[in-house]
């Protein structure tokens, strides 16, 4: 009776290694192999970027200006206001206003002789960036290696260089010194296109952060009535410079590499992966005392050891064919792109397949703020957040080629006194081609108003071209309170108009909530 009952349990455990350890693992290898006979790379090694020359490398002049920062002067919450949306399709003109107070509660106490001082103060910043932006490349050396524990201490300065270039920009058009304010801008766009080749999805958010900040100023720039066709072209070529799509491909590739190489650490290691999750817990926004709370809080776990080892010996294989089988998907649509030039159908594509293998399209955080935390969808539901990333792509693209255009627009009207009928007549002068809306691949829609402005747009990421629309509605048709240009919810991507006075004077005696 005893053997029998050894042999049942030899039976029982081996049925579960095998279900539960040596089929996830084989289904993983298979995939791997499979991806490497198609040509894909999945070791940080193969897919580093090229090492920059130092005589090409403008890092030095980044990081001094970085260290020269006036950390008292022009706080960054405070700096002037571009492109400040006040109604749908609608921005006021920041830079024409008399003074910057805004008399919204926790609104701008700035004012211009403050701003200009701040723009003094940052001078050295200025220059150092300005002559950054004749070097091509910027390298700031990274260790791709350490994976999520992989320091980027330039991210933050970096993005508060632009701040201070747009702020300096505004001051400048307030000073009637349109040129000055456009090579500002050019130095702006020089760090979004230098650091094109950082192999990081957050260093690619950054800069599309950076280029929308570039937008702005650009719009602002436009209002002014005091341009130079030179200045504008130099402009133009600042924008035509920049480059997203083969960018995010490079990350998305890196990011693969990345996880697996942590994935063979953790699998390695129970002390690393501690520390991994411990790092994951750290960034949830939940009033938990570490990562042991968050482990007793999931419904996978009935231990925090006792969940560890379950992950490292057979929840991690299936986690990790998910993911790899959800970057390939996000990787193919974005390839498809390149080829194409052009984001649908292939977005919606992606969604629906990322879709099929329970990836679902939220917020990469969000997981972490849950009370069902899942332990065996620890590295795919990271994934879901890239979802939100290519969306993000796609609007860094409409934003260049809607500002480029623009741009365009400008110089046509500097020339001739008038606007286009269309953008066909700003060929070849002005556009090498008709400029192309990313989204759908057709022509931007582009009309000008009897009042002497335009309709300038993309039809956004619904993919339904709504007429120029602005209008922003959330899910479920509700009305969604963002007013920004590029918003996921607005149905078309408008550029937008210069509010009137009374539209100005509206948002701030209604202000959004």
């Amino acid at each position: 009776m005893l053997a029998a009952a050894g042999v049942i349990l030899i039976l029982i455990v081996g049925s579960l290694a095998v279900t539960m350890y040596i089929q996830p693992k084989h289904e993983v290898e298979a995939y791997k192999q499979f991806l490497r006979d198609q040509g894909e790379r999945l070791e940080i090694k193969e897919v580093l970027p090229p090492r920059v020359p130092a005589e090409s490398n403008g890092v030095a002049l980044v990081q001094s200006a970085f260290s020269f920062l006036a950390s008292g002067n022009g706080d960054d919450g405070n700096l002037p206001p571009a492109m400040r949306m006040v109604a749908p399709g609608r921005a006021m003109v920041g830079w024409a206003r008399p003074n910057l107070v805004d008399p919204r509660p926790y609104g701008y106490t700035n004012t211009w002789e403050n701003a200009r001082q701040a723009a003094d103060a940052n001078r050295p910043v200025f220059d150092l960036l300005k002559q950054a932006a004749g070097y091509p490349a910027l390298d700031f050396q990274i260790d791709y290696t350490l994976g999520p524990e992989t320091l980027l201490p330039h991210l933050a300065p970096l993005k508060r260089c632009t701040q201070r270039l747009s702020a300096a920009a505004m001051s400048d058009l307030h000073d009637h010194n349109a040129a000055a304010a456009a090579t500002n801008i050019c130095a702006l766009l020089a760090l979004v296109r230098n650091d094109h080749e950082e192999r990081l999805v957050i260093s690619q958010l950054v800069r599309i952060a950076m280029v929308s900040i570039a937008a702005s100023a650009t719009w602002e720039l436009l209002q002014a009535t005091n341009l130079t066709d030179k200045d504008l072209a130099a402009l133009q070529n600042g924008w035509e410079q920049q480059e997203f799509i083969q960018a995010e491909a490079n990350a998305l590739l890196m990011e693969r590499a990345s996880i697996e190489n942590t994935i063979r650490k953790m699998r390695a290691s129970g002390g690393a992966s501690r520390r991994y999750f411990g790092m994951m817990s750290a960034a949830s926004t939940r009033g938990s005392s570490g990562w042991l709370d968050d482990l007793k809080n999931a419904r996978v776990a009935t231990s925090e050891e006792g969940a560890m080892f379950m992950w490292r010996k057979s929840w991690s294989y299936g986690d990790e064919l998910r993911a790899l089988q959800g970057q390939q998907v996000i990787l193919e649509t974005v390839r498809t792109v390149e080829t194409n030039g052009f984001f649908y159908p292939g977005y919606t594509n992606m969604i629906g397949r990322l879709d099929a293998l329970g990836i679902t399209n939220e917020p990469a955080d969000t997981w972490l703020t849950s009370p069902d935390l899942d332990l065996r969808q620890t590295f795919s539901r990271i994934i879901a957040g890239l979802e939100r990333t290519t969306q993000k792509t796609m609007a860094a693209e409409v934003c260049r080629q809607v500002a480029i255009t623009a741009i365009a627009l400008k110089r046509f009207e500097l020339k001739h006194e008038k606007l286009p009928g269309n953008l066909t007549e700003l060929t070849p002068e002005f556009v090498p081609g008709i400029p192309i809306d990313p989204v759908d691949g057709h022509p931007l829609r582009y009309r000008p108003n009897p009042d002497g402005t335009f309709l300038l747009y993309s039809i956004g990421v619904n993919g339904v071209d709504d007429g120029g629309d602005p209008v922003h509605v959330a899910a479920g048709g509700s009305p969604s309170s963002s007013l920004s240009w590029l918003d996921r919810n607005a149905r078309d991507w408008v550029w937008p108009r210069p509010a009137t006075p009374a539209e100005v004077q509206n948002y701030f005696d209604h202000p959004p909530q």
